[in-house]
C-alpha cells in the first residue's frame, strides 16, 4: 500500500505541467512581479507622508554669559534662558501638489507592473512553444532515422549477395545520414532540457516536463495598429511618467508662492519674569531658482510628451511588423502541409517499394534528409506563428 502511495505521489510530481499553470505560478511568485508590487505597497506611505508638514527646529539658547564666570547667571540682571519651536507652514496647495507627485508615481509603478507582467508572460509563452517546437523536432527525427534504419535493413536483404561497389555506397551514405540524424536528435533532447529548466526559472517552480498546446485561433487582428496599441502597457508607462512630470510642473509653480515660518519661543530670566515671544519669518524668492526650476519642469515635460507620441509610433510599427510574420508564417505552413507533404508522402511510398526490391538507396537517403528539412520548416513555422501571437499580446497588452 505504501508503495502504490508513494508511486501515485511521484507520478503526481513527475505530471507535466500546463502553460496556463506555468504563467498562473509567474504571476503569483515571481521575485521581478514581487519587487514591483513592494514598491506599490511603499508607495501608500511615501502618499500619506507627502500630507506631513515638515519637521519642526528647536532652539536651544543661553544669552549673555559672562567670560570671567560662565557658570554664574546671577551677575546680569537680563542673563535669560531660552527654547525655541519653528515650523514651516507649506502655503495653500503646496502639500496637495506633492501628495498629486505621489500618486502619478504610483500609477506609473502600476503601468510597470503591467509591463512587466506582460512581458514575463510573453516570454513564458515563446519559451513554451519553442519547447513545443523542439519536442516536435525530435519526434521527426527519430521517425527519419527508424525509417532510414528499416530501408538500410531492406536494402541489405535485398542486396545481401551482390559487392558492387554502388551497394556499399548506398549503405555508407545512409549510415551516414542515419549519423547526422542521431547528433541532431542530441542536441535537441539538450536544448529541450534547456528550455524546461528556463521555464522552470520563468515560472519559479520546479519542472520535469511542460505540456504545451499551441493556440488554436488562426485569425489575425485587423490590420490597424494604431487603435490596436491604445492601451499597450508601452505607451501606458510613458503616459504614466507624463503625468508624473505635470504633477511636478505644478508644484515648481507654486514654490514661488511665499512659505511663512512660524516661531514660538519661551525665555526664562533669573531677576525678571518669564516671557514668550511669537514672530513670523518669509523667504524670500529673490533669485529666481523657482522660476528656473518651473522652466526645467515645463521643459522635460514637453521631452516627455514626445517620448509618449514616439512610444504610440513605436508600439503601432511592431505590431504591424508581426502581424506581416505572422501571416507570412501561416502562409508557409499552408504551402507546406496543404501543397507539398501529400505529394512527397505518396512519392515516398513508391520509392519505398522500389528500395525493397534494390532500388538506389543514396538517392532515397537523400530525399529523406530533405522532407526531413521540410516537416522541421513546417513546425518551426507554426512554432514561430504561435511566438508572434505571443510578442502581439504582449505589447496590445491583452490576449488576442
Amino acid at each position: 500500500m505504501r508503495s502504490l502511495l508513494l508511486l501515485t505521489l511521484l507520478a503526481a510530481a513527475l505530471q507535466a505541467v500546463s502553460l496556463p499553470e506555468l504563467i498562473e505560478s509567474a504571476r503569483a511568485k515571481h521575485p521581478s512581479l514581487e519587487a514591483i508590487r513592494s514598491r506599490i505597497a511603499a508607495a501608500d506611505y511615501a502618499i500619506e507622508r507627502a500630507k506631513h508638514f515638515d519637521n519642526p527646529a528647536v532652539g536651544l539658547a543661553i544669552n549673555d554669559i559672562r567670560l570671567d564666570d560662565p557658570t554664574d547667571r546671577s551677575l546680569e540682571r537680563m542673563q535669560t534662558q531660552s527654547i525655541t519651536l519653528s515650523q514651516k507652514i507649506p502655503w495653500f496647495g503646496k502639500r496637495d501638489a506633492k501628495e498629486a507627485i505621489r500618486k502619478a508615481q504610483k500609477r506609473l509603478l502600476f503601468a510597470s507592473l503591467e509591463e512587466a507582467e506582460a512581458l514575463l508572460f510573453a516570454r513564458i509563452k515563446q519559451s513554451a512553444y519553442r519547447l513545443w517546437e523542439t519536442k516536435r523536432l525530435i519526434e521527426v527525427t527519430r521517425r527519419t532515422i527508424a525509417l532510414t534504419q528499416q530501408n538500410i535493413e531492406l536494402f541489405e536483404a535485398y542486396t545481401a549477395s551482390s559487392d558492387s561497389g554502388d551497394t556499399h555506397m548506398g549503405i555508407m551514405s545512409a549510415e551516414l545520414v542515419k549519423s547526422r540524424l542521431k547528433t541532431s536528435l542530441k542536441r535537441l533532447i539538450a536544448k529541450k532540457e534547456r528550455l524546461v529548466a528556463l521555464l522552470g526559472y520563468l515560472s519559479f517552480r520546479d519542472l520535469h516536463d511542460v505540456d504545451v498546446e499551441l493556440p488554436d485561433s488562426d485569425t489575425l487582428p485587423p490590420e490597424d495598429p494604431v487603435s490596436l496599441t491604445k492601451k499597450s502597457p508601452l505607451v501606458k508607462i510613458e503616459e504614466a511618467k507624463e503625468r508624473v512630470e505635470s504633477r511636478r510642473l505644478e508644484l515648481s509653480r507654486l514654490q514661488s508662492d511665499i512659505d511663512p515660518v512660524v516661531s514660538l519661543g519661551y525665555f526664562q530670566r533669573s531677576a525678571f519674569e518669564d516671557y514668550l515671544s511669537i514672530g513670523i519669518g518669509f523667504s524670500l524668492p529673490i533669485y529666481g531658482t523657482e522660476e528656473r526650476e518651473a522652466q526645467e519642469r515645463r521643459a522635460l515635460l514637453l521631452a516627455q510628451r514626445s517620448r509618449v507620441a514616439d512610444a504610440r509610433k513605436r508600439a503601432a510599427s511592431r505590431v504591424e511588423g508581426l502581424l506581416a510574420e505572422a501571416r507570412s508564417s501561416r502562409q508557409i505552413v499552408r504551402i507546406i502541409e496543404e501543397e507539398s507533404l501529400p505529394q512527397i508522402e505518396h512519392m515516398f511510398d513508391l520509392i519505398r517499394s522500389d528500395i525493397a526490391a534494390g532500388g538506389d538507396l543514396y538517392r532515397f537517403v537523400d530525399l529523406v534528409e530533405r522532407k526531413l528539412r521540410l516537416d522541421a520548416e513546417a513546425i518551426s513555422a507554426r512554432a514561430r506563428y504561435a511566438m508572434t501571437l505571443a510578442e502581439i499580446e504582449a505589447i496590445l497588452g491583452e490576449p488576442l
